[in-house]
């Protein structure tokens, strides 16, 4: 998954619990724009860390409903009731993630009213909705995800503008960048990066790149950057809290639209770029319309 997505931790024990899960991950979609998370049960092992480990990893929020599941007698003969097992190891998994890379996580909780607090999440300062009904949950979830409709990720992300270029053959060009921003507390060392452009607007410049290769896209030309790449000014390493420009492409509407069948369909062509590192994988991609709106906003036209 490399879209921005929400990881919704709620049970899946009983059909309300799972419909429940269902609708929290369509009102995510609706009001947020982000992509929910809601796993499927996990049966084994390489399930567990595809569907539930790097999901957690990679979310940019969590929102988490805890069900009750059953009383629990204590040595000292008092009765607690105690939440799903697998979603106080996911918290728990969260609040390792958070303190190991140094970056934060928003979090909206529900708990029921007859769950007592235990484990880690006692420690915690998660500060839960209390609910009796789901009802309840879906009443008060609109409220706090209007925040998240601009929630970004932290960490490591590619970026993508354009600023003016030079005038090629009468056209007045402009410049992609594709910049690779680490807001980790890591050092990047290795990395690997994909570009993928409409062929049209390139049409100024020659016919091949040093670092151009195969697409399997018609119409599309694809890049490949890596930090071992030979006679190259790209960064061997990116600091962390630190930013690194991958690639510079010039680039030209103008010609796009001369050899369009529907000019004006040129701004909706998209311009895409992937980054690899360390297993995980980051991608960004605007319109050519998007990218022109953006760097009027900035004044970089």
């Amino acid at each position: 998954m490399t879209e921005q997505f929400v990881f919704i931790s709620c049970g899946q024990f009983t059909d309300v619990e799972r419909r429940l899960g269902t609708q929290i991950a369509a009102m995510v979609r609706n009001i947020t724009g982000l992509e929910p998370f809601f796993a499927e049960e996990v049966h084994d092992l390489n399930g567990l860390h595809t569907n539930i480990l790097d999901a957690l990893r990679n979310c940019v929020a969590l929102i988490v409903v805890l069900h009750p599941r059953g009383k629990v007698t204590r040595p000292d003969n008092s009765i607690h009731v105690r939440a799903s097992v697998w979603i106080e190891q996911e918290i728990a998994i969260a609040a390792y993630i958070q303190r190991a890379e140094h970056r934060s996580l928003p979090i909206i909780a529900f708990r029921h009213s007859s769950i007592g607090r235990e484990g880690l999440r006692d420690l915690l300062n998660l500060n839960p909705i209390e609910f009796r009904d789901e009802a309840e949950v879906l009443a008060a979830l609109p409220k706090y995800l209007h925040e998240w409709r601009s929630l970004e990720p932290s960490g490591i992300r590619l970026q993508l503008e354009s600023v003016k270029g030079e005038v090629h053959a009468e056209h007045v060009t402009r410049r992609l960048r594709v910049t690779l921003i680490n807001d980790s507390s890591n050092r990047i060392t290795q990395y690997t990066c994909d570009v993928s452009i409409p062929s049209d607007v390139l049409s100024h410049w020659g016919s091949h790149y040093p670092s151009e290769v195969s697409s399997n896209e018609p119409g599309r030309r694809r890049f490949r950057f890596k930090e071992t790449d030979k006679g190259s000014a790209l960064p061997r390493s990116v600091e962390p809290r630190d930013k690194s420009q991958l690639a510079i492409f010039d680039y030209c509407t103008k010609c796009a639209s001369i050899h369009a069948e529907f000019p004006a369909s040129v701004g909706t062509e998209i311009i895409d770029a992937t980054v690899w590192i360390d297993g995980r994988e980051y991608a960004a991609k605007k319109t050519i319309q998007e990218l022109a709106a953006d760097a009027e906003s900035r004044g970089a036209y």
